[in-house]
């Protein structure tokens, strides 16, 4: 199908239970794609974290719900670990009877050894930025709670937008915790929670939407102490700081963004490029997380994944997720949904994927 003939795009979602769309950038590209979605009644699933568009798709929840739809974005390392981890958490403690109140993760990747900063960047996730500048709507990065818009009025939805920003606010500034160099979640610290807290506010667990989930992730960039400790908080102010800048950009006026844009889609990798071949042998990652429940419960949950989490797992996350919800969606993740809604608890769904996940005490 090429989406530069939108004509074709009908004939071809007509024979689709799940549509996985893996051409970005998608704010620019996905919306007639959704939108045929919609007209013949298939699931759709990409990988975007862009913000403008996330956003467009939950004011379509309520018409994607009656056309018995599911509308998956960030189906890959953003933010489909974090997502299902939580929810996997969610579920865990509501097997005793309590109610999750905090989840603090820590992502941890062990890339080969010679692996250069060269090898780990996409022109899709540079170019996903620049499309989120040109964009006319505000970005809206650093929001925690920016997809709870609309959800007031949603059946059995609870959460307060404003208590979500009070109880989990993003904070972009490095930190170190049980002796390794913590810095922002990356690409970008501002993508997965405003998922997470989705899942909470639409999740059939029973009371999940009661109450304000406290969420905090970061990642390790290893071991504090010594010259390496230093070069490591370094790099983490150095993320933060990239990032920052990253969200000042987002709330330049339209006409700056949008000039501001073309500037960086000039110098940045154009989408399709990217780190391929041998680079991506010898990959593993995990997320480990600490819950707390109201009722005072405290246990820990880890993820466990092999390959390359931006150009191995996440290609096997989200194919995995879409063969599974050809095998159907339950009504709770119709609309505007999200990984962990879709998946609705099956982990066994992802072991094809190689990723697998461990609670306990």
């Amino acid at each position: 199908v090429d989406l530069a003939e939108p004509a074709t795009l009908a004939p071809f979602v007509a024979r689709a239970d799940v549509v996985l769309n893996l051409a970005g950038p998608y704010t620019r590209l996905a919306p007639p794609v959704i939108a045929v979605c919609l007209d013949h009644g298939a699931h759709y699933v990409d990988l975007t974290g862009e913000a403008p568009l996330a956003h467009r798709t939950d004011l379509l929840h309520d018409d994607a719900r009656a056309a018995g739809v599911a509308i998956v974005h960030t189906a890959g390392f953003e933010a489909l670990p974090a997502d299902i981890l939580v929810d996997a958490a969610r579920r865990h403690a509501a097997t005793s009877g309590e109610h999750l109140r905090s989840a603090d993760l820590v992502t941890s990747v062990n890339a080969p050894a010679g692996t250069g900063r060269e090898e780990m960047i996409s022109g899709g996730t540079a170019q996903s930025l620049v499309e989120v500048l040109r964009d006319p709507e505000p970005a809206r990065l650093g929001d925690p709670a920016v997809r709870l818009a609309g959800l007031r009025a949603h059946a059995g939805t609870a959460v307060d937008p404003d208590a979500v920003r009070r109880c989990s606010p993003i904070r972009l500034r490095p930190r170190r915790s049980a002796g390794a160099v913590l810095a922002p979640m990356t690409p970008l610290a501002a993508i997965n929670p405003p998922v997470v807290h989705r899942t909470q506010a639409l999740s059939p667990v029973a009371g999940a939407a009661a109450t304000p989930l406290a969420f905090r992730e970061a990642t390790s960039l290893g071991c504090w102490g010594g010259t390496a400790g230093w070069a490591r908080l370094a790099a983490a102010w150095l993320a933060a700081a990239t990032q920052l800048a990253a969200v000042l950009a987002s709330r330049l006026p339209h006409p700056v963004r949008a000039r501001l844009a073309d500037v960086l889609s000039r110098r940045l990798p154009p989408s399709g490029s990217g780190p391929q071949g041998d680079v991506l042998t010898g990959w593993s990652w995990e997320t480990k997380g600490r819950f707390t429940t109201h009722e005072g419960g405290r246990f820990h949950g880890v993820l466990q994944a092999e390959g390359n989490p931006g150009y191995g797992t996440t290609a096997w996350m989200a194919a995995e997720l879409a063969l599974h919800m050809a095998q159907g969606v339950p009504e709770t993740a119709l609309g505007s949904s999200t990984p962990a809604l879709a998946l609705d608890g099956h982990l066994e769904a992802l072991i094809p994927a190689r990723v697998r996940i461990r609670l306990g005490e």
